[in-house]
C-alpha cells in the first residue's frame, strides 16, 4: 500500500512540475514581448544578477542611469524582479516565480475570478 502512495506522490509530483515548466515558459514569453521591448532593456534584465548595483550596470552595458532606473522601478512596482538595497544602491535579479504568478494573476483578473 505504501508503495502505491509513493508511486502516485511521484506522479503527481510530476504532473506539477510539468505545469509549472510550462506556466513558467509561457509567462517568460509574455514578459519578453510585454517588457523587453529594446535591445537596452534586454542587456538591462539579462544583467539583473543579484549582485551589481544598477550603477555598475549601467556602466556595462553602456546606459544612462536614470533611463536604467525608470526601467528598474517599473519592474520593481509590478514585482517582478527581486529587489534589495545596500546603502543607497538597488540591486535586481531575475525572479522566474514572480514573472509566472503577475500573469497568472493577469489572467485570473481578466476571466473575472
Amino acid at each position: 500500500m505504501e508503495n502505491n502512495a509513493e508511486k502516485l506522490l511521484l506522479d503527481l509530483l510530476n504532473e506539477v512540475q510539468l505545469l509549472t515548466v510550462s506556466t513558467k515558459v509561457s509567462a517568460l514569453k509574455k514578459f519578453q514581448d510585454e517588457f523587453l521591448t529594446s535591445d537596452m532593456r534586454k542587456q538591462a534584465y539579462a544583467a539583473f544578477d543579484g549582485e551589481r548595483t544598477l550603477q555598475e550596470i549601467s556602466n556595462a552595458i553602456d546606459c544612462k542611469l536614470n533611463t536604467l532606473q525608470i526601467f528598474a522601478q517599473l519592474l520593481v512596482e509590478k514585482d517582478l524582479v527581486d529587489a534589495t538595497t545596500v546603502g543607497r544602491a538597488r540591486i535586481l535579479s531575475k525572479s522566474t516565480a514572480k514573472i509566472a504568478i503577475y500573469y497568472a494573476s493577469k489572467t485570473l483578473e481578466s476571466s473575472g475570478e
